[in-house]
């Protein structure tokens, strides 16, 4: 793949304005918490005003404390909650929206209750994904270190006693010992280049588009981890758009914004390229067909990344008017598949870890006594 796609800045629609330093960032956690507060004062009469007051008494030392006070402030200033929210980069565009469609619509206590159980609802979607993805790594990264601390600290002491025997030393034991020295000599220097090109990709991915293009693209091919960053993808969509419809943002605006809530940058721009083809006159359904056989992207990006029965439920939806209904049943259809997936994803991969684990760890413990065995077997 030459040229990478690359996906727009969304339209912002309220002013550009400077977003104020945070001494450090504000958690998934936190932002949920402040959002079901609000929600509660709001829904109980309270003024909005008042409500941010209360709201900050009780966020002494957290990091979005400073970020309720700055809007307590611009909103006494005369701003709307929609147009303060969106000068601060802790709020996304889909919260902003949100308030937006409440405050237009009268029922902002609504919308912020929507809102409170969105957020919640994707703290739980990324502890379930991070509990599919996190394990295996984590298990992998200790198999390691079980694996250095024996080549640094273990090997050498065998190989001291292996030098008494005076005997050609199995292939395998070689090896070992071979792994153990280089360990010692050039491990450090290779931690280091690795730690440097690790941060060197990270720096370059955060500003490179075709870095990020293929990494997105790559990341929804993988083996057996594919259908569950789909499904997550999915389920975010889904949700977003039914929220939105919901609330009575027009269809083309809810789809502008549901691309800038889009974690996986390939998500985004199919969702953007689906917002273009709407605008012509097509319907959603069709545009999502049309990305299948798309003559602009002959690679094959966007294949597979909106299931045939999900397409059909918009197409039913459009039809009947019901589509934000069918899209909130869609929504909850991928939580399920999501969390079947995690759990057989989870089920896969605990015993292929234990056959790793093992081989590694059980497998150099056989190679270092192979030695005492033959020396044994010839006394």
């Amino acid at each position: 793949m030459n040229d990478a796609p690359q996906v727009r800045h969304l339209p912002s629609a309220y002013p550009a304005v400077v977003t104020p330093p945070r001494v450090r960032a504000v958690s998934s956690h936190e932002l949920t918490a402040f959002t079901r507060q609000l929600a509660t004062l709001v829904s109980s009469g309270v003024p909005l005003l008042q409500s941010l007051e209360a709201i900050h008494k009780g966020l002494a030392g957290q990091a979005i404390a400073p970020v309720v006070e700055q809007l307590r402030q611009q909103i006494a200033a005369g701003l709307s909650l929609q147009a303060a929210l969106q000068q601060h980069a802790v709020f996304s565009a889909l919260y902003c929206q949100m308030v937006a469609a409440g405050e237009l619509s009268g029922n902002l206590d609504d919308m912020l209750n929507r809102l409170a159980w969105h957020t919640e609802r994707q703290q739980q979607l990324l502890r379930k994904v991070r509990m599919a993805l996190v394990y295996p790594i984590a298990v992998l990264l200790i198999a390691l270190a079980v694996v250095a601390v024996i080549l640094v600290w273990v090997v050498p002491v065998f190989q001291s006693i292996f030098a008494s025997f005076g005997a050609e030393l199995p292939w395998a034991t070689r090896l070992i010992l071979g792994l153990s020295q280089a360990m010692l000599q050039w491990g450090l220097p290779v931690a280091g280049v690795f730690a440097l090109l690790g941060w060197l990709i990270r720096k370059r991915y955060q500003t490179d588009t075709k870095l990020q293009w293929f990494i997105a693209v790559r990341a929804l091919r993988l083996p057996l981890l594919a259908p569950l960053l789909i499904n997550a993808n999915l389920a975010v969509w889904t949700r977003c758009m039914a929220m939105l419809m919901q609330s009575g943002v027009p269809l083309l605006d809810t789809l502008e914004t549901v691309a800038g809530a889009c974690g996986n940058r390939v998500y985004a721009l199919s969702t953007l390229l689906v917002r273009d083809a709407v605008f012509k006159g097509i319907s959603l359904s069709e545009a999502l067909r049309q990305l299948e056989v798309s003559a602009h992207h002959p690679s094959g990006e966007f294949i597979g990344l909106y299931p045939p029965i999900l397409v059909q439920m918009i197409d039913i939806g459009e039809q009947s008017g019901s589509l934000s209904a069918l899209l909130a049943k869609a929504a909850d259809a991928q939580d399920e598949a999501l969390d079947q997936q995690v759990h057989s994803l989870t089920q896969l991969i605990e015993p292929l870890l234990v056959v790793v684990l093992g081989g590694l760890v059980g497998g150099m413990v056989v190679a270092l006594y192979l030695p005492v065995f033959q020396l044994g077997q010839v006394m």
